[in-house]
Order: C-alpha cells, then structure tokens, then sequence
C-alpha cells in the first residue's frame, strides 16, 4: 500500500467536483460530492492495473477495510486520449481507471488542466 500522488489526489478532487455521472442522466448532488470528497483524506493505493497499457489504481480505505459494493457511481472526464473514470462504491472511491482510446499505452494520469468535464 502507498500513498496517492498529488496528481492522484487532484485529479480525484476534480472528478468528484466536475465529473459527470457515467451513464446516468441525473445531476450528482453536492451533498454526495462533498461526502466522496472528505472521504479522499483516508485513501490509499492498494494496487495497480497490471495491464501495461494504463496507469490505473486500486484504493482503499487507510483502514484496510473495503466496501461491498452495494451502491455504485462512476465519475466521467476524458482527455484527447483517454476516459478517466473514478468508481465510488457506498461512498467510497474504490478505483481510479485511465482507458486509453487507443492501443498506445498510456503509463501516467495527466495533469487536471488537460483533462475535459
């Protein structure tokens, strides 16, 4: 387990702020943004990907404990390259995933400024 980069953390903070609600045609309430956001101070990075293609992580609680999955959210942004999706399970961010577009691997997350909401 390590800690999240800055990077990491800000481009967590932008999605729970400015992503969209993959696949739903509802609004994300502030209420949920700002709960998904307090829980990032007690977030590490259990595990990686392993695909080679991407740079995507695996999170969990600094307790060790992770949810169930009962209720899922799935953040959306993309770059010119690639959607960013962080998944929030009970309240929870529990994976932030980078999909490259292509078949060029793309081996770090980019910088909050390249990123489109």
């Amino acid at each position: 387990m390590r800690s999240l980069s800055a990077r990491e953390r800000d481009l967590m903070v932008a999605l729970i702020t400015r992503g969209t609600d993959h696949g739903a045609d509802r609004a994300v309430a502030a209420v949920d943004r700002e709960r998904w956001a307090w829980q990032l101070a007690g977030v590490s990075v259990h595990g990686t990907c392993g695909c080679g293609s991407c740079p995507s992580i695996d999170l969990t609680p600094d307790s060790g404990n992770r949810p169930t999955a009962t209720r899922q959210t799935v953040l959306e942004a993309s770059t010119s390259n690639a959607f960013l999706l962080l998944f929030i399970e009970d309240d929870r961010p529990t994976y932030l995933e980078l999909a490259p577009f292509g078949d060029e691997p793309i081996t770090e997350f980019p910088l909050v400024a390249d990123v489109e909401f």
